[in-house]
């Protein structure tokens, strides 16, 4: 089987470039393998969803072995809703995702696109502010107070566009709207021209993860908000009743 023995010596490889560094780019990584980006990024896709990898800021490094330990000890982050989160992508025509989070930052932790193409992968493993996701809010809405107090302290509450929820009164109260209603809007607060909706992902009735939608405005209309959270509110439950 030359093409299996292939692909995991070429993963062994970049599991090795990588242990000598704090991070490189799908470039810099295909430039030292001499493999093409396409070959390169699918083999760097497997080893983020195997939590061998982790991505930030578009560069690839090594997770702790610690880390590792810790993440398959946890019984629901090897997520198995794939069938549910399709019902999603084939309604709504847009790419679907569950986050986790991890201190003051969300991690796209699956990624259902919504086309064939590999492009949508490029954000798995990605971890980004809770106040700049609309995932991570549909995380940190429901969370304890006291929890929620303590990832406000430690946010610096970066500024990505002029939407931006930049400081911890307005996010706060963002949270409490989000907790009423139900579920998490980013409306061009992290990507102008993008807007995504997001629900939490409950276990034993405390928030574990949410499951969002991404797209432009005419695959997210605002007209048809609420109809499309009460889908992802549906589907968030199924995903509770069928595999906690």
């Amino acid at each position: 089987m030359p093409n299996s023995a292939s692909t995991l010596r070429n993963g062994l490889k970049i599991l090795e470039i990588l242990k000598s560094t704090s991070g490189l780019r799908l470039t810099e990584i295909s430039q030292q393998l001499g493999l093409n980006k396409t070959t390169v990024f699918r083999l760097l896709s497997t080893l983020v969803e195997l939590n061998y990898l982790k991505k930030i800021d578009n560069k690839y490094s090594l997770v702790h072995q610690t880390d590792i330990t810790n993440q398959y000890n946890d019984p629901y982050l090897n997520w198995v809703a794939i069938p549910v989160s399709k019902n999603i992508t084939n309604k709504f025509q847009t790419t679907a995702f569950i986050g986790i989070l991890r201190g003051k930052d969300v991690v796209i932790t699956q990624v259902f696109p919504a086309n064939q193409g590999f492009d949508e992968f490029k954000v798995l493993g990605n971890v980004t502010p809770v106040n700049l996701s609309a995932l991570g809010k549909g995380i940190v809405a429901f969370l304890p107070q006291d929890e929620q107090t303590n990832i406000l302290k430690q946010l610096n509450f970066d500024i990505a566009t002029k939407y931006t929820l930049s400081d911890q009164l307005t996010f706060q109260q963002n949270l409490k709207i989000i907790a009423q209603q139900g579920y998490a809007l980013d409306d061009e607060e992290s990507t102008i021209g993008i807007r995504c909706l997001a629900v939490p992902i409950f276990r034993n009735q405390r928030v574990i993860a949410a499951l969002g939608i991404s797209g432009t405005f005419d695959k997210i209309p605002r007209g048809k908000l609420k109809q499309m959270a009460h889908e992802l509110i549906s589907c968030s439950r199924e995903i509770t009743n069928e595999f906690f």
